[in-house]
């Protein structure tokens, strides 16, 4: 009997030890770096909670935010900064925002789908767009960072145009839709079929749109790839402190870059806060 019992001794020692081992070394693994949750998994637990709270809110905003172009010289860590910012000051000011990041075709019109789904009447709707823009025919084109663009038709084919995205938006019966275009840079793809760069068109506006861009119609932003974004910090330094709702702030902002756009090209000299 005592041969029997020994044995047993000896395993039911060694199951413990066991369960007493991976115990420590759960208590290990939930201690090691790995073991949290990544940047990926608490930014997709965010977006599911904005995506709840949305049917609930009346401004809501997607911020699409490319700012690493395969075919660039180099990154724009300024549009990355600016829709950090930017997200932060609207959610801060009630609006549900979505981040799209380095979005290619495909992200941005499925982006822009989530949107319309969002939007109802009477809704405040905004759009931001950072990164590379071209204008084609009229009317300007963001650029994805998947585009293959080697002509000027392929910016139409390839790009996502602005003015019938905030077309679409309009039959959400949004109060108000608000563009802001963060994309007039020196980009690899014009240099291909034009001898200089364009800068974006004027982007047409009615009662209920405010549109916003970082330059005057036909201007070329010569601080790409430097930080602070001052067009975004600009946006953010005169909504931030305003107990004003956004879209009244913003389309104070929108007529006021419209009397120095018309200063500039009256030749009267144009007068800035630096903000602007």
């Amino acid at each position: 009997m005592s041969r029997i019992a020994f044995p047993r001794a000896l395993i039911a020692t060694a199951v413990l030890f066991g369960l007493v081992s991976t115990g420590f070394a759960s208590i290990a693994l939930v201690k090691a770096p790995h073991s949290f949750p990544s940047h990926q998994a608490v930014m997709a637990k965010l977006h599911a909670a904005n995506r709840t709270a949305t049917a609930r809110s009346d401004h809501v905003a997607l911020l699409i935010a490319n700012s690493n172009y395969p075919d660039a010289d180099g990154p724009l860590p300024e549009v990355a900064a600016g829709a950090d910012l930017l997200a932060n000051v609207l959610h801060s000011h009630g609006f549900v925002v979505d981040v799209v990041r380095d979005a290619t075709h495909a992200g941005i019109a499925e982006a822009v789908d989530r949107l319309k789904a969002e939007a109802r009447p009477g809704s405040v709707v905004l759009v931001y767009f950072g990164g590379f823009g071209v204008q084609s025919r009229g009317q300007n084109y963001m650029i994805p960072v998947d585009a293959k663009i080697w002509e000027e038709r392929d910016v139409r084919r390839y790009g996502v145009s602005v003015e019938e995205t905030l077309s679409e938006l309009s039959s959400s019966g949004a109060r108000k839709r608000i563009a802001i275009v963060d994309a007039s840079r020196r980009n690899p793809y014009e240099r291909r079929f034009r001898e200089y760069s364009h800068g974006l068109a004027p982007i047409g506006e009615d009662g209920n749109s405010i549109v916003i861009a970082s330059t005057s119609p036909e201007q070329v932003a010569e601080d790409a790839g430097t930080l602070p974004n001052r067009f975004v910090n600009g946006l953010a330094a005169k909504i931030s402190p305003s107990s004003l709702p956004v879209e009244e702030i913003l389309a104070r902002a929108a007529a006021s870059s419209g009397d120095r756009r018309e200063q500039e090209h009256s030749g009267a000299p144009v007068t800035s806060n630096g903000n602007s």
